[in-house]
């Protein structure tokens, strides 16, 4: 078998990219490092931050004031007083009053979110923040990224529309962008346990919840804390929002590296050059098999002997006169061979 150049066109360069986009994420690089370490300090910030946390609100609801409403509760179905959440809005009461934004005097005070979508603001109400940016998920889509990856989802969508919206200078453009909208949807659907295996929401909030007393929102309860409790609160916004920055950091280089390998591949004509620009020592990407071997499907050839062989046995062919004189004295000798 020959085999004969195979030759690039759009769908292999397609396919090349998606493949050369999974190379690039593997690679060991100082962004992606600190993605993956701050997602690790997250994790202990969380921890520390949420032991504090259950001390300032069992302060403020004792555990056996708790128990005593849930046995009420129990009793008298009317009852409703008591319940288990993992969003709190605490007041300092140590420290002087800061300024809001209309140059008031106010407390010291915050919502912090220990949900997995919580607010990565601290604000109050929203758990996605500025909007447009989704924050709140952003948190969810970076820690849970390689498994969402791996049921074919995108957690890196938000962060690939602001690129987007950047580069075509269309500031609505995200919220009109049918991909990232059903993006979000999968996303979200994930979390929620879609696919099977437990909500990931529920499991995250479950993790951090503490019984609270008292119904409405989380301003008709404000707990009060010290300032340095306060300060450990702040310490865990400020490590989730630090998962959702590396995480976009990483991924932006990713991306920059795709864009510029497809302005590369549109120069090459033949997937020999790919493979010599694969195989450079600064690249080092080995070429999915199966792309290679769906894209040299039709174009392998054969020898010419071959050739004319496959097509001329289609039919038969009538014998020369050589041919028919050869037949007939081989018929003759075997006649006279079997009559004697």
């Amino acid at each position: 078998m020959e085999q004969k150049e195979i030759r690039l066109n759009a769908d292999k360069r397609k396919s090349l990219v998606i493949d050369f986009r999974k190379h690039c994420e593997s690679l060991d690089t100082e962004e992606k490092e600190a993605f993956k370490q701050a997602r690790d300090d997250a994790k202990s910030t969380l921890e520390s931050s949420f032991a504090t946390c259950k001390e300032v609100v069992e302060r403020r609801f004792p555990l056996e004031d708790v128990a005593t409403l849930q046995s009420l509760q129990k009793k008298h179905n009317t009852i409703n007083a008591v319940g288990r959440d993992s969003c709190f809005f605490f007041k300092v009461t140590d420290a002087p009053k800061v300024l809001d934004q209309y140059n008031d005097e106010v407390d010291k005070s915050r919502h912090f979110s220990f949900e997995l979508d919580g607010s990565l603001n601290g604000d109050y109400g929203s758990r996605y923040g500025s909007g447009s940016s989704n924050n709140g998920k952003n948190f969810a889509y970076a820690m849970y990224r390689e498994d969402m990856k791996a049921v074919g989802l995108n957690p890196d969508c938000n962060i690939e529309a602001d690129l987007q919206a950047e580069k075509s200078d269309q500031r609505y453009s995200r919220n009109s962008n049918p991909y990232l909208s059903q993006c979000r949807n999968d996303n979200h659907h994930w979390l929620q346990g879609g696919q099977g295996g437990g909500s990931k929401y529920d499991s995250w909030k479950d993790d951090y919840a503490l019984h609270i007393i008292g119904t409405g929102g989380c301003r008709s309860r404000a707990i009060p804390c010290s300032d340095l409790e306060f300060a450990k609160f702040e310490m865990m916004i400020g490590a989730k929002q630090e998962v959702v920055n590396t995480h976009s950091q990483w991924i932006k280089t990713v991306v920059a590296r795709v864009t510029r390998f497809k302005e590369v591949i549109k120069s090459m004509t033949k997937f020999s050059q790919v493979e010599k620009f694969a195989s450079h020592d600064k690249i080092q990407w080995k070429i999915d098999p199966s792309i290679l071997a769906d894209k040299m499907g039709m174009d392998l050839v054969i020898s010419i002997d071959d050739a004319v062989d496959s097509i001329m046995n289609i039919g038969r062919k009538a014998p020369s006169r050589d041919e028919k004189i050869k037949a007939r004295i081989l018929y003759n000798a075997q006649t006279s061979s079997i009559a004697s």
